[in-house]
């Protein structure tokens, strides 16, 4: 659907993954998975969404950032990114 390519739903998926990272570091076991599984898709739309968009040079280096420093957040929680 063409309303969830956008800046606004790119910016939201940020928000999820940051989420997710964050219920990821408080939980244990199978929550912890299923918070850091959750993270990972939702990164991949977000990288995904991101190659589609024709945003502005500087919106894009500034969602590229956020996407670097959510990558390592992820490599660091142990997910394969």
């Amino acid at each position: 659907m063409e309303k969830f390519r956008s800046l606004e739903s790119l910016k939201a998926q940020l928000t999820v993954v940051r989420w997710h990272l964050d219920a990821a570091a408080v939980a244990n076991g199978d929550k912890k998975r299923r918070h850091l599984d959750s993270a990972s898709l939702t990164y991949q739309g977000a990288m995904e969404l991101l190659a589609q968009l024709a945003l502005p040079d500087v919106e894009h280096a500034a969602i590229s950032q956020q996407l670097a420093e959510l990558r390592e957040r992820l490599s660091a929680a142990g997910q394969p990114v």
